[in-house]
């Protein structure tokens, strides 16, 4: 029994060192440039500056996520509208060149209305993409306000994955290679069928994640910000005449309605009460002043 597995082990050893020495030496995707634009205002250093790369070795390459931040000022009536356009325009060039990821819009009153859209693109379609928002923006009197971009790099990440996904697929095939002779008694094979669903369990695991930040790579993350243009003199700091204006007559009557109410309330006292008292002191002081005298 021990014979058996002692050769088993030594292959499993000898395959997990030959493919994790061979995955670095694999082919990997050139990272996207940022995209160049022109705007209203000076861009920053970082998006007209190239993508890095690791070093002049020909097989390294880094793997840069780039997310690139635009704010634009429009009219209050137009925010809304804006927004809506432009997530429509990505959603019209479908999930290979655009991801719409998520929007929303803020239209707390008529005078500061704010949008937002946050989705993922191509970054060459991208560039059409910036170019034809700037365009619309424009045409509704708007302007750039902000613009910014930034890079995350997951070359180690994705290398190391790879080296494992590459090491755990070369291990299945020698687990498989070993269950298939059925040569071992049923303990053995046991352990070789937990083994091999563990393994496979890894490869799924690594090859989703692969994915993943491959997919942040090829595409851009992208967020637009939307807000109203701020006046010089705003609607709503008239708003609290207006309303006084606007309630004078209610304010009034409910005030006659309560003098009224105070003197139903007090007349009976008056009648009844306060004069009848007054007249009698006045009697009182009368017939004592007499009998003075």
């Amino acid at each position: 029994m021990r014979l058996l597995l002692l050769p088993f082990s030594l292959l499993l050893l000898a395959g997990c060192n030959e493919s994790s020495s061979d995955s670095f030496h694999g082919s990997r995707s050139a990272a996207p440039p940022p995209v160049a634009m022109e705007s209203d205002m000076a861009y920053s250093k970082a998006a007209s500056e190239p993508a890095p790369t690791a070093s002049n070795n020909p097989t390294s390459q880094s793997y840069l996520a780039y997310r690139y931040n635009y704010g634009f000022d429009l009219p209050a009536k137009s925010v809304a509208a804006t927004a809506k356009s432009h997530a429509k325009i990505c959603q019209d060039a479908g999930p290979g060149k655009c991801q719409l990821l998520s929007s929303s819009t803020n239209d707390t009153n008529n005078d500061y209305v704010s949008a937002n859209l946050s989705l993922r693109a191509e970054p060459a379609w991208l560039e059409t993409f910036i170019g034809q928002i700037q365009t619309s923006v424009s045409e509704q009197d708007g302007r750039m306000t902000s613009n910014s971009v930034s890079a995350e790099d997951l070359t180690r990440s994705i290398l190391d994955t790879d080296a494992r996904l590459k090491a755990q697929t070369t291990l299945r095939d020698r687990l498989q290679g070993l269950l298939a002779t059925r040569d071992a008694e049923l303990p053995d094979l046991l352990a070789l069928e937990r083994e091999l669903a563990r393994v496979q369990s890894e490869i799924e695991s690594a090859t989703t994640t692969l994915a993943v930040l491959r997919q942040r790579v090829t595409m851009s993350q992208v967020d637009i910000n939307y807000r109203s243009q701020s006046v010089a003199v705003s609607r709503s700091a008239f708003a609290p005449i207006a309303a006084a204006l606007k309630s004078f007559f209610g304010e009034l009557s409910q005030g006659l309605a309560g003098v009224i109410r105070f003197l139903a309330f007090i007349l009976p006292w008056v009648i009844f009460v306060i004069l009848p008292g007054l007249f009698l002191l006045r009697w009182i002081w009368r017939r004592r002043k007499k009998k003075s005298v």
